[in-house]
């Protein structure tokens, strides 16, 4: 007997994955909103990517989400991965600690870091914005 077809029917007994509410930055007032704890070692960053620039940068942060200018093409996910290289080299984390949790084909995108705390993330974020 061959392996079960996999389909889309109703009866399908695959497991949904359950995204975590991310919980607001109680401990520190001065970390934005957009930067958030998921899980004791995991954050949440809300970004707003702009795609096309000259050069990758920081360029705001609200309460919002993360102003970043990417230096890629929005096209192919071509942008996603610069996202992604870029905020490994900023937070000084591994590229498998990196990844998009929502939004990979919208400039509104929720990228989510493990093994790292919010003060860090919000401490490299800042430092990277301000040179």
């Amino acid at each position: 007997m061959g392996p079960k077809k996999k389909g889309k029917g109703k009866g399908s007994s695959e497991t949904t994955k359950t995204i975590q509410q991310p919980k607001p930055s109680e401990n520190n007032p001065n970390i934005p909103g957009c930067i958030r704890s998921m899980s004791p070692s995991s954050v949440a960053i809300t970004i707003h990517a702009k795609p096309g620039s000259k050069l990758a940068s920081i360029t705001d942060i609200s309460d919002e989400a993360v102003g970043v200018q990417i230096d890629a093409p929005a096209r192919d996910g071509e942008a996603n991965s610069a996202l992604l290289d870029f905020f490994c080299s900023v937070i000084g984390v591994k590229k498998r600690q990196v990844s998009i949790g929502s939004g990979s084909k919208s400039r509104d995108k929720v990228v989510i870091v493990e093994e790292v705390t919010v003060q860090s993330v919000y401490d490299a974020l800042n430092k990277a914005m301000k040179s």
